[in-house]
């Protein structure tokens, strides 16, 4: 199930589905030297034309190839004519292909419209990374969006559903579920056992038969005959899918550009958030009948193609290919491993700031249907209204959050956001009506700022050699903390009710915000850097 990634080569332009953008300018002299220059600006380099453009020439046709850019295939053309009143006629074509499968739709119209005039130094669009990136690196990311979609899929499943497979199969109190949910993340160990093997036989491998098992298995999840059932194998399900969404993510960390891994991180959470969302669309099919529920777990079956096509725009990592060889050298020669240091007091730190985050993060999410559901009387339809409104703005956030991360620096984006989980998310617990869906809107909003900062400092801050391990790790210690939130929810709010139980959670995650402060600033620093 391997397979072998697709090698990206800068191929003769001649494929029908190469776009092409044709301008007609009318320029002076300067313009035109401009124009007959090699790009070399955020969005591409081009190569120097062969031969190159004659001085002085009336007229003439010069082309471009593509030396870096996250393009396949790159053609620029110029062709001008001198004119009798002293201006210049000019025809400039591009004819390109991106390296974004997947998502290309998206990035056609936005990277036309840069490249009519170029970017101009110094300047950086809202939706371009702050560094340069090759086609490898563009296909990467491409692939890990896809992988985070499906991850959030698999993995929203459960959360969306089990208030009404609980009043299926159960008695659907709130207390059951939050036993559930408990039980489930403690399959943890799957996690961790699943992300210290990539350690040892590479991040790709692990990650393409993780994706594939958890989907197979919330395919087989629509067919249980009880709620434990369920329960163990969404224990699985969910924790493979985590596994193997922690190693393409490992991946991505390992090859991005130092400037560059916050906001990419952020697109891949952006794209774990749709797939979230997708269940979400999906959720009234639970409202037709007390067995509704088990037709969303069948949409999972709609990934495995997916997972398949994907698999071969997903390359192993360069830092552990290299690793990996130097392990093999090491053996041959007989020479003690080279092994990665972890830092105790660096990870005592992240891992505070998991655990506790979680400790509020996983009864809020878990729950939060529930308490719609019950409390405030709302339809598994105005459920998903609710969510999708205003869980969809959140992805401003992620995007701010993603570039203050990388031009700012991690505590810029993570100390905001932790405040803005806490407080505004205990807001929707304790009101009704437009309130709660304003609290809502900012909690998405305000609390996705820390989101791209969160998902890279577990990787950035510890090295090559043990990163899947301590990832892993990262993970168990955040399950940890939504064990504990949720046991405290369950009997909490059973006893004193939503608001105030969620009142008091949100003292974890404002207090992970004021020790993010204690972070090392990781920003445009190169991972062995911050590992020495």
């Amino acid at each position: 199930m391997d397979g072998r990634p697709v090698p990206h080569r800068n191929a003769p332009v001649g494929s029908r589905l190469v776009p092409r953008l044709t301008q007609n300018l009318e320029l002076d002299a300067a313009a035109l030297a401009r124009r007959l220059r090699p790009r070399d600006d955020l969005l591409v380099k081009e190569t120097s034309p062969e031969p190159p453009p004659p001085e002085d020439a009336s007229s003439g046709t010069v082309t471009y190839g593509v030396e870096e850019g996250p393009f396949d295939q790159y053609e620029r053309t110029v062709e001008w004519t001198a004119q009798p009143d002293g201006s210049t006629t000019v025809t400039e074509s591009f004819r390109w292909k991106a390296a974004i499968p997947y998502w290309g739709g998206l990035y056609r119209p936005l990277a036309t419209r840069a490249l009519r005039d170029g970017i101009a130094p110094g300047r950086r669009p809202w939706w371009s990374t702050p560094d340069r990136l090759n086609a490898r690196q563009s296909t990467l990311i491409a692939a890990m969006a896809l992988h985070s979609m499906v991850g959030g899929a698999l993995f929203a499943v459960l959360t969306q559903v089990l208030t009404f497979a609980s009043a299926d199969l159960g008695n659907g109190s709130s207390g059951q579920q939050a036993d559930v949910f408990a039980v489930v993340r403690l399959g943890v160990v799957v996690t961790v056992v699943v992300t210290a093997l990539a350690d040892k036989v590479g991040r790709r491998r692990i990650a393409v038969w993780s994706f594939a098992a958890a989907a197979v298995l919330t395919i087989a999840s629509a067919a249980v005959p009880t709620l434990a059932a369920l329960t163990v194998l969404q224990l699985l399900a969910r924790n493979l899918a985590i596994a193997g969404l922690l190693c393409v993510d490992t991946i991505v960390i390992e090859e991005l550009p130092a400037g560059s891994r916050a906001m990419a991180s952020g697109l891949g959470a952006m794209a774990f958030g749709l797939g979230a969302g997708l269940v979400i669309m999906c959720l009234p099919l639970a409202g037709v009948s007390t067995w509704g529920w088990r037709l969303v777990f069948l949409l999972g079956g709609l990934t495995l193609p997916l997972l398949l096509h994907a698999r071969r725009y997903l390359p192993e990592s360069g830092r552990y290919t290299q690793l990996a060889e130097e392990r093999r050298r090491r053996t041959a020669d007989q020479t003690p491993a080279a092994g990665g240091r972890v830092r105790v007091g660096r990870f005592a730190l992240v891992g505070t700031l998991f655990l506790l985050v979680n400790v509020f993060v996983a009864p809020s999410s878990q729950l939060q249907n529930d308490y719609m559901r019950t409390t405030r009387g709302m339809s598994a339809t105005l459920i998903a209204v609710l969510l999708i409104t205003t869980s969809t703005p959140g992805a401003l956030g992620i995007v701010v959050g993603g570039r203050w991360a990388d031009t700012r620096g991690r505590r810029a984006a993570i100390v905001p956001g932790l405040i803005g989980v806490g407080v505004f998310n205990a807001i929707f617990f304790s009101v009704s009506g437009a309130p709660m869906w304003v609290a809502s809107l900012f909690g998405s909003v305000v609390g996705a700022l820390c989101i791209p900062a969160m998902g890279v400092i577990g990787s950035e801050l510890f090295p090559t050699s043990r990163r899947g391990t301590v990832r892993g790790a990262l993970s168990a210690l955040g399950v940890a903390g939504s064990v504990l939130g949720l046991l405290l929810a369950g009997r909490l709010v059973d006893a004193r009710g939503y608001g105030w139980t969620f009142t008091m959670l949100a003292i974890a995650p404002v207090t992970a915000g004021f020790l993010a402060l204690l972070l090392p600033e990781s920003r445009g620093k190169e991972l062995e850097e911050l590992n020495e």
